[in-house]
């Protein structure tokens, strides 16, 4: 998969909260045809700067909404990423991982960008986002993404297994992503961005009061083992002690049926 991150763009980290969004992915499309397919690439990535910039100042977002864009020329761009609130879906924007295709209405995928869509999804498959694909449509109101994507959303194609590799080779200066879960393997002691994750994930999952006053800090400690450990205990675990004092991959499905109980009663 080739991937642009949000470094190859010059972008902060975006600031978009937490958020499970493992349901699946949801196709959009611009409102307008674009043209890029008969364009170099380069118009691709100006059209991505365009979008965000559109977005933010135009509509008042904090970012771009999308997580991931899919260009004609078959590279996947970083939006607001994986595991990110959006601005794409009302009802699905905590839920699911919004992917727009750079065409419009008058405009076929290009295979190049059909492939493109299959390998972030491989990808993001093995993060734990769901098999799910869904439009834009399906949620709101709205002609996006057009009938010809829709179509293909129906049919069941774009969910066939890519030829290419999933495993993220960055098209610019960016590093890439690992192409793992970023919360099974994290235990009591550690600290970051992904414990972060974890915590969102708890708060999701209607555990948040027992990360204490401390609430999503980064920190992996007792207040977020026990969090983890009623998590667990909700859903039909016997959460002995010591339970949710690492994510390990049961605890992480576990933690994800929570978070749909929850989610699917609101």
């Amino acid at each position: 998969m080739k991937l642009e991150t949000r470094k190859d763009f010059g972008w902060p980290a975006t600031s978009a909260r937490s958020a499970p969004c493992n349901q699946g992915l949801v196709v959009h499309y611009d409102g307008s045809n674009q043209g890029l397919a008969s364009k170099d690439h380069s118009a691709c990535r100006s059209y991505w700067k365009s979008t965000r910039a559109f977005h933010m100042k135009s509509n008042g977002w904090l970012d771009i909404g999308y997580s991931y864009g899919v260009c004609p020329h078959g590279v996947v761009f970083e939006g607001r990423g994986w595991a990110r609130e959006q601005a794409a879906q009302p009802g699905g924007n905590t839920t699911w991982t919004s992917v727009t295709f750079m065409s419009g209405p008058a405009e076929d995928p290009t295979p190049a960008q059909i492939e493109a869509f299959k390998e972030l999804r491989a990808w993001l498959r093995g993060k734990g986002v769901g098999s799910g694909i869904r439009g834009h449509r399906d949620f709101v109101s709205t002609s996006c993404p057009g009938d010809r994507l829709y179509r293909l959303v129906k049919s069941g194609a774009l969910g066939a297994s890519p030829s290419g590799s999933p495993t993220p080779s960055t098209g610019g200066s960016g590093k890439g992503t690992e192409g793992v879960n970023p919360v099974i393997g994290l235990k009591k002691g550690d600290s970051g961005e992904r414990v972060k994750a974890l915590q969102a994930l708890l708060e999701y999952a209607g555990f948040g009061k027992h990360l204490g006053a401390a609430g999503v800090d980064g920190v992996y400690g007792p207040a977020t083992a026990e969090a983890l450990r009623q998590a667990r205990k909700s859903v039909g675990s016997e959460a002995k002690s010591g339970y949710g004092d690492k994510v390990t991959g049961w605890a992480y499905a576990q933690l994800m049926v929570a978070v749909a109980r929850k989610q699917g009663k609101k």
